[in-house]
């Protein structure tokens, strides 16, 4: 690896990236070696990055940050080394190791970075020499004389300051396909005398790095767990080729979690950027444009029941769904305040045939019409291959969202960050959900009165058809490593509730419309716990990986009583967990049966 120091540069880049230490101009300048002292200077400092950086620390979030440090970096570093290339960039950190390896990443070079390090003991900036200190010598690292096409993960432990424990590093990532470590024969956190040392590791990192991508095809991330100097760190991440390397998933020690593995996931170094979609086939396009006008069509048939309904006298929306003035006694209190379909902006809207493109994939745009993208509708298409139920998906998917606009008032203005409220958002999706099923209802009733004869196994269908609708927002196609909590609920009672129609009354298979109704009337009350819990952009995800799983329980309050369900033989949590990945509908509802028999029996 070529020596920053042969060549003299023509200026140099103050960088400094504090959060344990900061470090004036003045500082930066008398810590350089006295060859550089006389040459023309820039200094970019991070300072305003601390808090974000200890905020991170503190919740585990690290979005915010790394959004923060790559604000940062295209606004006062990036201008900078567009406008002086040949300045050489001086490193003053102090940074968490992944900020600093993201960091590294985003230089893109190692050529020209040099560090000057907080010596640790003697509490100065500069490259100490103590008397009989040995210069650092890098630990064999253990060569690797096969290749393996197994996917999977591949963990990376560099030590320099304090030495990694492969057990530990192994409660976060079990069962690795392929294991490195790279470390110094006696780490230390002033183990380095000179820039050179720190190179020769940054080299072992990226052959490291080189050897995965070439012999190991299948690694989809590398686990980097490093116990190094904040400029290690930096040079680290220097080394990660956006080409070359798969991802490279940082992580950030916190000796004092409790019942959790000590190295917590930070910062997603070279995550990869999501390839556009391949262009639909002529048979797709055509088919997404029959499903625009076949919604256009039924449009108007909403249109016109919704005139016909205001013309009426019925009282409240159940009684205009269900066409019978005395509605239903199943629904009261909040029920009763959303709209009829004439009370939603749905009978001012028209569909928008000649949009193919929708970044939000579906949209209500300022104008009042519907726009689909072409590609939701081929996710659609595959989950829904029938006309019919594809048809009656977009038609819940208009009335659920008209309804939302209407007395919900949850239009795109109030909607953002609304998944902050997790749990107020749960309780509008499922009134809207039913809201628009009874209608739909109302206007398969209004068409063939034969299709409705089985209220059960109509609702069950609509209860399919919703959910299938609803992973088709969540199928980009990548692997489903993690899940909205709030958005899992939301499958969880509706497969929940068909089960619900599926069982029966318990006295009866047959299911009437009125039992139908009382069911759809009270929303169950469940929910998971177990999975690794991660936040991120103000909301709460679960982890989907079973061996992060911690515990696991469904608890369920049903008619007054709890009921708490852990993993047995007939309730194989994990089963559950691997039916999210997969976006499975069928191996969700095999998992639930059980502890759902044990619970309304």
């Amino acid at each position: 690896m070529q020596d920053p120091n042969k060549t003299p540069p023509l200026g140099l880049l103050l960088l400094s990236q504090p959060e344990q230490l900061r470090i004036t101009l003045e500082g930066m300048t008398n810590a350089l070696p006295e060859a550089y002292k006389a040459l023309p200077r820039s200094a970019i400092d991070l300072d305003d990055m601390v808090e974000a950086a200890r905020e991170a620390i503190r919740t585990r979030d690290w979005n915010s940050a790394q959004r923060a440090l790559e604000e940062r970096f295209r606004g006062k570093i990036k201008p900078l080394l567009e406008k002086h290339p040949d300045y050489r960039i001086v490193y003053f950190g102090s940074a968490p190791i992944p900020m600093a390896v993201y960091l590294g990443f985003r230089l893109e070079t190692w050529q020209n970075v040099e560090v000057i390090p907080h010596h640790h003991t003697q509490r100065l900036w500069g490259w100490v020499h103590e008397p009989g200190q040995q210069p650092a010598r890098l630990a064999p690292v253990t060569p690797l004389d096969f290749k393996d096409r197994t996917q999977g993960q591949a963990i990376i432990r560099v030590s320099t300051s304090h030495h990694v424990d492969p057990q530990v590093t192994r409660q976060s990532v079990p069962d690795p396909v392929v294991e490195i470590d790279i470390a110094l024969e006696q780490p230390g956190e002033d183990a380095f005398t000179c820039i050179e040392e720190m190179l020769e590791v940054a080299h072992a990192f990226r052959t490291a790095l080189d050897i995965i991508g070439d012999q190991f095809p299948g690694v989809e991330h590398v686990h980097l767990f490093a116990s190094v100097q904040p400029g290690m760190a930096l040079l680290l991440g220097a080394q990660i080729s956006t080409t070359m390397h798969p991802p490279v998933q940082t992580y950030q020690y916190a000796r004092h979690a409790q019942n959790e593995p000590y190295h917590v996931p930070a910062i997603l170094v070279n995550r990869p950027i999501r390839p556009a979609p391949p262009p639909l086939s002529e048979e797709e396009l055509a088919r997404a444009g029959r499903d625009r006008v076949g919604l256009s069509e039924d449009l108007e048939r909403m249109k016109g029941v919704a005139r016909k309904e205001e013309r009426g006298s019925l009282p409240g929306w159940v009684a205009c769904a269900l066409s019978s003035s005395e509605g239903h006694p199943a629904f009261t209190g909040h029920w009763m305040d959303l709209p009829a379909l004439h009370g939603t902006p749905l009978p001012r809207t028209n569909v928008d045939r000649a949009t193919r493109g929708v970044d939000d994939t579906f949209r209500l745009s300022s104008e009042n019409e519907w726009q689909i993208d072409d590609h939701w509708l081929l996710r659609l298409a595959r989950r829904l291959p029938e006309e019919g139920r594809r048809q009656r998906a977009l038609r819940l998917l208009v009335l659920h969202e008209a309804v939302h606009r209407g007395r919900q008032t949850l239009t795109r203005a109030s909607s953002r960050e609304i998944g902050r409220f997790p749990k107020v958002l749960e309780e509008i999706d499922y009134h809207a959900d039913v809201w628009a099923m009874l209608y739909e209802y109302s206007l398969a009733e209004t068409e063939s009165g034969a299709e409705v004869e089985n209220p059960q196994r109509f609702f069950k269908d609509l209860v399919r058809i919703a959910t299938e609708t609803m992973w088709a927002f969540d199928d980009d196609g990548s692997p489903m490593r993690e899940i909205q909590i709030r958005r899992l609920n939301r499958y969880l009672i509706w497969y929940w509730q068909y089960l619900h129609l599926e069982r029966g009354t318990g006295r009866s298979a047959v299911l009437s419309l009125d039992n139908v109704l009382a069911i759809l009337a009270e929303r169950p009350i469940l929910e998971l716990a177990g999975p690794k819990v991660v936040a991120h952009d103000d909301r709460v995800f679960f982890a989907l990986d079973v061996a992060r799983v911690d515990t696991p329980e469904l608890a369920v309050y049903h008619r007054g009583c709890l009921y708490r369900h852990g993993m047995r033989y007939d309730f194989p949590i994990t089963d559950l967990l691997q039916g999210v990945r997969e976006r499975n509908g069928d191996r969700i509802l095999d998992a639930l049966r059980a502890p759902f028999e044990q619970t309304v029996r």
